[in-house]
């Protein structure tokens, strides 16, 4: 189904309002930085802006709930083909990986932004236990879930950093992370 014009637009003002937060957050810092300026950066007022985010910290979450979303069905539609285990994680982060190979800019931006803040290292941190919980969940949430999480998204997160920082594709770095463990 295509998107409509509101839709459209409603995703690309979002959208301008991250980069246009995340951009500010990496120059002048998480704290120095008003709704204000965000708004103007992104051509919109500050009542725009508190229609998209609650917080100016939420311009981290880079489309997290849609992506969670993604990632449930990809973990019941992997269980369901009776896959196992470590391998479910594997395909489902590598996947997930796919999702963000065209937003490597916005990623750096994220942790240049994380890095001026502890409110906005929290945020992020709170971002990817969120993922592990939702990975868990799906799992059976029980002990091994939980472990198999943790190792796919430490796995995943590493994966990240050297994505950020040297380039190349983050689903064959997530996959070659996998591998590494045995």
């Amino acid at each position: 189904m295509t998107e409509g014009r509101r839709e459209t637009r409603k995703r690309s003002t979002r959208e301008a309002l991250e980069e246009a937060a995340l951009r500010r957050f990496a120059v002048d810092g998480y704290d120095e930085t008003s709704v204000d300026a965000i708004a103007a950066d992104a051509g919109v007022s500050a009542r725009t802006f508190f229609r998209y985010f609650a917080t100016k910290d939420e311009v981290l979450d880079m489309g997290r709930e849609m992506r969670q979303a993604e990632l449930r069905v990809r973990i019941r539609d992997l269980v369901a083909a009776d896959t196992a285990g470590l391998d479910v994680v594997r395909d489902a982060l590598v996947e997930l990986a796919r999702g963000f190979e065209t937003d490597r800019d916005r990623v750096q931006l994220r942790q240049r932004a994380a890095a001026s803040s502890p409110v906005l290292r929290g945020r992020l941190y709170d971002t990817f236990a969120s993922w592990e919980h939702v990975v868990a969940r799906e799992l059976g949430g029980d002990a091994d879930a939980r472990t198999l999480a943790a190792v796919g998204f430490a796995v995943f997160r590493a994966s990240t950093a050297t994505w950020v920082a040297e380039g190349g594709s983050l689903p064959e770095l997530v996959e070659r992370g996998f591998g590494v463990l045995g």
